[in-house]
């Protein structure tokens, strides 16, 4: 009977301290709490099993009431840990610094009060079906052991859920306040022509308080590797901020050896209006939910900024175009330095940065070798018409979705009623348009219209030259019989044709 009760006490603690860890996901110092505290939760065990005065007066020793050793066993191993804490107070008496930890003892009692209880529960029930049914027969403890065992994973599946649950609550409650006062989660990344790399020198944002908040960009990869105008590259860190109000730029530009400076105001509330909101996409069957949570800054030759604010799906949208102005800033490098990584003033550093194919590709430094920089090509770029996408698609089609992406690096993606309720606005070129659906037969197509950025831009210049102060619209047609899409430049009796291509067939199993 002793064995039973001793080997029934040691594992009774074991897997009560388990599944508290299961439950409360334990970080190492819980890990290193449980364990330093087991020895104590084995004493305890063995009271429970060994302490029988009071069944025996209540005639509970050989015919045990489940009933009863819950209630019991509850008050027993909760009186019991609420001596945990004192004993640790006692135990360290004498070492400063782990004494300090429970100087307060009050204090100390109420911190651990929730997992002492949480321990208390798992101690009762495995200790009160081990009493009732096991101890006295081998036969049913090996089966009860065995069921604890195999509930270890279910406890800890549950609590995994739970927890998620209560942590997608947090987060949702906490991004519902920090909304109302006006804080979001962003960072800041930084853009760039492939040809052309820059590196920050200093940045600064400015808050409509007074506050300022300095920023670099990647400290190890602080310029771009294989850019692309409009793309976020290297970045900062992510923060929980209000919108900045203002920015204070000064940087490198390698290919035209010249430091820039730009200090000027930005447009807060319309960062304000993207970032406050999110938004839904389509993806597969299902919408989700993304977010604006990014400011992109784009460095283009000549000292022009493009800002645009970047999201977690599949937009983005220009903040503001500014005009930074040429300094000079001078600081002697010795000519016998050795190269130091992301030193603007070292020339070998400066020479790597246009040199290195992974910063500028061999194709494009090629392209671009003994060539003039084209200056005012990235505000061509930006070249904008009131214009609006319209569909004609036959009535079998279930249209799924029409991605753009635009020459001047914004992007949008329309869906479901918003592909028949856009608006005529103010639009870039369109560089891409990529429309998806799926056919009567369930069979996933789409069609991928790739513009030609001179043809386009001359197309819509001369359509627009033409009906001065007009807006049009970009027809996509699509054509199940003849396998074939067009995306036409419509106003009135006046069109283009911009594009045809071919419908791509992806199948029922994409």
């Amino acid at each position: 009977m002793t064995f039973k009760t001793i080997l029934s006490a040691i594992l009774v603690a074991i897997f009560a301290l388990i599944c508290m860890l299961c439950t409360q996901r334990a970080d190492l110092n819980l890990a290193y709490a449980a364990f330093c505290c087991s020895p104590y939760v084995i004493i305890i065990a063995l009271l429970y099993f060994h302490f029988n005065t009071i069944r025996r007066k209540l005639n509970l020793l050989h015919e045990p009431n489940i009933l009863f050793e819950l209630a019991y066993g509850f008050v027993f191993y909760l009186t019991f840990l609420m001596f945990f804490p004192v004993i640790l107070f006692v135990g360290t008496i004498g070492d400063e610094y782990e004494h300090r930890l429970y100087a307060d003892l009050g204090n100390a009692i109420a911190e651990m009060f929730p997992l002492l209880l949480i321990l208390s529960i798992f101690l009762t029930v495995f200790s009160s079906i081990i009493f009732v049914w096991a101890i006295k027969s081998y036969k049913r403890l090996v089966p009860v052991l065995i069921g604890y065992i195999v509930l270890m994973p279910i406890i800890d599946g549950i609590a995994s859920t739970g927890r998620d649950i209560k942590k997608s609550k947090q987060e949702a409650e906490d991004i519902a306040d920090s909304l109302k006062n006006g804080v979001y989660e962003w960072h800041a990344a930084m853009s760039n022509p492939a040809a052309y790399p820059v590196q920050l020198y200093k940045g600064v944002f400015s808050f409509p308080k007074g506050e300022h908040y300095n920023f670099t960009f990647g400290e190890s990869n602080p310029v771009n590797y294989d850019a692309r105008w409009g793309n976020d590259g290297t970045e900062t860190s992510k923060q929980n901020a209000v919108m900045p109000n203002g920015l204070d730029l000064t940087w490198y530009s390698f290919a035209e050896d010249t430091f820039y400076r730009l200090n000027t105001p930005i447009d807060q509330e319309k960062l304000k209006l993207l970032f406050s909101k999110p938004y839904l996409e389509k993806r597969a069957s299902r919408n989700f939910e993304e977010k604006y949570d990014a400011i992109i800054m784009g460095f283009a030759p000549g000292g022009v900024v493009v800002v645009w604010a970047g999201s977690t799906g599949r937009r983005q949208v220009e903040i503001g175009r500014y005009q930074a102005q040429k300094v000079s800033i001078a600081k002697p490098v010795s000519k016998d330095e050795r190269l130091a990584y992301n030193d603007v003033f070292n020339p070998e550093w400066r020479n790597k940065v246009l040199t290195d194919s992974a910063i500028i590709p061999l194709k494009i430094q090629r392209l671009i070798k003994n060539k003039p920089i084209p200056y005012g090509y990235w505000d061509k770029l930006r070249t904008a018409y009131n214009w609006q996408p319209t569909f004609v698609i036959s009535p079998e089609i279930k249209v799924h979705d029409a991605d753009f992406s635009f020459f001047n690096a914004e992007r949008y993606v329309f869906f479901d009623e918003s592909l028949l309720t856009n608006t005529m606005e103010k639009r870039g070129v369109p560089k891409n348009v990529y429309v998806k659906w799926y056919d009567k037969n369930g069979n996933r197509c789409a069609l991928d219209f790739e513009f030609d950025e001179e043809q386009i831009f001359r197309q819509f210049g001369d359509f627009f030259d033409r009906e001065k102060n007009s807006s049009a619209e970009i027809e996509f047609n699509i054509n199940q019989k003849t396998k074939t899409g067009t995306a036409t430049l419509k106003n009135g009796k006046n069109q283009v044709l911009l594009l045809k291509a071919k419908i791509i067939d992806y199948g029922e199993k994409y």
